[in-house]
C-alpha cells in the first residue's frame, strides 16, 4: 500500500540531503507567553521560500491491528494517544508516529497562542504526503505554505514571503488533535482548521 505513490504524493526533491536537515534547528523556547515555553520548537536556519520542501516527518509507521494479541492491542492504544501521530492513509488507518522515534519534525509546534514580533502568528508550513523515490515509499513531509495558502488577516496580507531565517516553523495540528483535547467549542474558538491538518488521535 505504501510502496506505490498516489495522485497526492509529492516527490521529495532529489537535492534534499539525507540525515539532519540544514534548513532547520531545534531551539529551546524561553518566552513565557509561548504555549510551549520550557520546551522546544523548530526554527528556520535560512530564509525559506513559499512551496519549499523542508524535511520529512519521520516516525514509526503503524496500521490498525485485527489481532486479539494483548501486546498488539496496547501498541495500537499507545499510537492512538500519541501527540505525534500523523495520518498517512485514513482509509487504511495507517499513521506515522514520532512519539518514540522521529527526527526534527517532531518539534514543530501549533500556531495557536504564538506571537511573532508582537503579532499573532500564522500557520507558515503544512504537512503533505510525499513520495520518497530513494526508499520507494510514501510518507509525510513538511512544506512551506505556498503563496496562495499564506493568506489571512492582519499586517502583511498579500505579501507572503515564506519563512524568514530565525522564524519558528508553525503548522495547525487540526480538528482531530484539538477536538480530542479541549472539546469542539474550545477548538473552534482557537482558530478552526487550517492547511496541513493531519495530526490525529
Amino acid at each position: 500500500m505504501l510502496r506505490t505513490p498516489t495522485a497526492d504524493s509529492l516527490p521529495v526533491p532529489a537535492s534534499h540531503a539525507r540525515g539532519p536537515s540544514p534548513l532547520v534547528k531545534i531551539t529551546p523556547i524561553s518566552d513565557p507567553s509561548h504555549p510551549a515555553n520550557g520546551q522546544c520548537g523548530l526554527f528556520a536556519t535560512r530564509d525559506l521560500r513559499p512551496g519549499t520542501f523542508i524535511l520529512q516527518y519521520i516516525g514509526e509507521v503503524h496500521a490498525p491491528s485485527t489481532s486479539g494479541d494483548e501486546k498488539m492491542r496496547k501498541l495500537v492504544e499507545w499510537h492512538e494517544k500519541s501527540d505525534y501521530d500523523l495520518s498517512l492513509d485514513r482509509e487504511g488507518g495507517i499513521g506515522v508516529d514520532a512519539q518514540g522515534k522521529g527526527n526534527e519534525a517532531r518539534f514543530i509546534n501549533d500556531f495557536r497562542g504564538v506571537s511573532i514580533g508582537g503579532e499573532r502568528a500564522r500557520v507558515n508550513a503544512e504537512f503533505k504526503e510525499i513520495w520518497d523515490s530513494g526508499r520507494g515509499e510514501r510518507g509525510m513531509g513538511v512544506w512551506v505554505l505556498g503563496e496562495k495558502a499564506g493568506g489571512g488577516k492582519g499586517k502583511g496580507v498579500g505579501k507572503w514571503k515564506g519563512i524568514k531565517k530565525g522564524e519558528e516553523i508553525l503548522v495547525s495540528y487540526g480538528r482531530g488533535f484539538w477536538g480530542a483535547r479541549r472539546g469542539e467549542d474550545e477548538w473552534t474558538e482557537a482558530g478552526g482548521e487550517t492547511p496541513g491538518s493531519n495530526l490525529k488521535t
